[in-house]
């Protein structure tokens, strides 16, 4: 069982890569936030630095960062990962 994780602009830039399954257990809930966690365990302290600008979607739905621990995440479902776009 697992779930899609897509890395948009910092993000890829910091993972090299632009999606990944990640497993998940099957017997238990795994929020939002335990799969972030994971992340910054493979990924390090740069992309947790990163993940305090970014914007999170579950399957395209927007979800509010103070929320992450409370989002029950689903075999398939698909996570966004987006850092602030900056221009110039």
């Amino acid at each position: 069982m697992s779930v899609q994780v897509l890395y948009f602009a910092g993000a890829h830039d910091i993972t090299h890569i632009r999606s990944e399954e990640i497993a998940i257990p099957p017997q238990s809930a795994c929020t939002l936030e335990a799969l972030l966690a994971q992340l910054v365990s493979k990924y390090g302290d740069e992309l947790a630095k990163l993940f305090e600008q970014c914007m999170f979607a579950v399957n395209m739905e927007a979800i509010d960062k103070d929320n992450t621990r409370h989002v029950i995440l689903k075999p398939g479902d698909e996570i966004g990962i987006i850092p602030p776009v900056s221009g110039g």
